[in-house]
C-alpha cells in the first residue's frame, strides 16, 4: 500500500510540474505574439527619430538608427519563427 501512495504522489507531482511548464509556455507564446505585433510600431518610431537626427546634422547617429531598423526586421523574423516553432510544439503536446 505504501508503494501505491509513493507512485500516486509522484504522478501528482509530475502532473503539477507539467501543468506549470505548459502555463509558462502559454505565457511565452503570448509574449512572442505581443513582440511580433508591436515591432513595426517601434520601427516607425526609429525611422522618425533617424529623420530628426539627420535634420539636426547627425548623420552618423541617423545611420546607426537605420542599422537598428534593419536589425529589428531580422529580430522580428526570428520572433516569428520562434512563435511558429512553439505553436507547433504546443499542438504536439496536446
Amino acid at each position: 500500500m505504501h508503494d501505491n501512495h509513493k507512485h500516486h504522489h509522484a504522478h501528482d507531482h509530475a502532473h503539477e510540474h507539467a501543468d506549470a511548464g505548459t502555463e509558462a509556455l502559454r505565457k511565452l507564446q503570448a509574449m512572442l505574439e505581443h513582440w511580433v505585433e508591436h515591432s513595426d510600431s517601434h520601427a516607425e518610431s526609429y525611422k522618425e527619430w533617424a529623420a530628426r537626427a539627420s535634420e539636426a546634422g547627425e548623420e552618423e547617429v541617423a545611420k546607426e538608427i537605420h542599422l537598428a531598423i534593419g536589425d529589428s526586421e531580422s529580430l522580428k523574423n526570428h520572433l516569428k519563427r520562434a512563435k511558429a516553432i512553439l505553436a507547433a510544439k504546443m499542438v504536439l503536446r496536446n
